[in-house]
C-alpha cells in the first residue's frame, strides 16, 4: 500500500518562531523551518501518495528547495508526519445486534459507536458475528440454536449492576456457551436449576441497577469486540468472558475453556 503522508492526527500545526515550526502541543515536535516546508506540510492530508505530492509541491510550493522524499523522511523519523490513516477494510462486514426491552440502552450506544468506527451494516439477516445483548440471563436456546446452524455469537448480559461480554463463539473452533455453564456449575451444582429460571425474558426489565456511565464504558469494550472480529484479530472474548462493573473502570477477566463435558469442540468434526 502507497505511503501517504499526513500530520500527525489531531496535532496542530504552528509557528514557533521565527525559525522553527511545531505540530502538536503534548509537548509538541519542534523542527526548523525552510522556504515552502509550512505550505508543503498544508498538502499532507493522507490521501495523496508521494508521486502526488511532488507534483503539487512543484505547482504550488515552487520555493520548496529540499527534496520531497528526504523531507517526509526526516519529518516521519520526528513524528511529525505519519502514514496516512488507513481504515480497515470493514464494508463487507455484516453485523446483528438483538437485545431485549432491558438492553436497548447499551445496544444503541454499542451501535453509535460502531458506526463512527465505519460500520454501517448493523442489521443484517446473514450476519459474520450476531450479538445477543440481554437484561439478566437469556434463554439458552437462542445459542443452542447458533451453534448449529455454525453462526458465530456473541453473549451479551447485564447482570445486575455490571455487564458479562462472552464469550464470543465460534462454533466447533472455540468455547461457547454450554462450557460456561458447565464450568460455571462445577463450583455451584444448582446452577443448571437456576438458569431454567433465569432464561425467561420478564416484559418490561429494565437494567436500572446499571449506572449510566458503566452501560457507555460496556458499550466500548464491546465495541472493541466486535471490531476486532471484524478486523480479522481475536478478540479479548473468546475464551473467557468480560467483565464490566460495577463502577465504570472495573474490568474482570474469567476464562472459559472447552469443558470436558461440552460437545461443542465436534461440531466442526460432525
Amino acid at each position: 500500500m502507497a505511503f501517504r503522508p499526513a500530520v500527525r492526527p489531531g496535532a496542530p500545526l504552528l509557528r514557533r518562531d521565527a525559525t522553527h515550526l511545531q505540530v502538536g502541543t503534548s509537548p509538541g515536535i519542534v523542527f526548523a523551518d525552510r522556504p515552502g516546508l509550512l505550505a508543503f506540510l498544508r498538502l499532507l492530508d493522507g490521501a495523496r501518495d508521494i508521486g502526488r505530492l511532488r507534483s503539487l509541491a512543484r505547482e504550488r510550493v515552487p520555493e520548496l528547495e529540499a527534496d520531497v522524499g528526504a523531507t517526509l523522511d526526516e519529518l516521519l523519523a520526528l513524528g511529525a508526519v505519519v502514514d496516512g490513516p488507513q481504515r480497515p477494510a470493514r464494508p463487507a462486514y455484516e453485523l446483528a445486534i438483538h437485545s431485549d426491552p432491558g438492553g436497548v440502552a447499551l445496544a444503541d450506544t454499542t451501535r453509535s459507536i460502531l458506526m463512527e468506527s465505519g460500520l454501517t451494516r448493523l442489521s443484517s439477516t446473514e450476519p459474520d458475528l450476531t450479538v445477543v445483548v440481554s437484561c439478566g440471563e437469556p434463554s439458552r436456546a437462542t445459542f443452542e440454536q447458533a451453534s448449529l446452524w455454525g453462526l458465530t455469537h456473541l453473549p451479551v448480559v447485564i447482570d445486575e449492576d455490571r455487564v458479562r461480554i462472552g464469550p464470543l463463539v465460534r462454533p466447533g473452533v472455540t468455547p461457547c456457551v454450554g462450557c460456561h455453564d458447565l464450568h460455571r456449575a462445577d463450583w455451584d451444582p444448582a446452577w443448571p436449576a437456576l438458569l431454567l429460571q433465569l432464561g425467561r425474558p420478564a416484559t418490561g426489565a429494565s437494567a436500572a441497577a446499571l449506572a449510566a456511565t458503566t452501560c457507555h464504558a460496556a458499550a466500548v469494550e464491546l465495541a472493541v469486540e466486535v471490531l476486532s472480529h471484524a478486523d480479522g484479530r481475536r478478540a479479548r472474548s473468546v475464551g473467557q468472558c468480560l467483565l464490566v462493573g460495577p463502577a465504570p473502570d472495573e474490568r474482570t477477566v474469567r476464562p472459559v475453556p472447552f469443558h470436558h463435558r461440552c460437545a461443542c469442540d465436534l461440531l466442526e468434526t460432525a
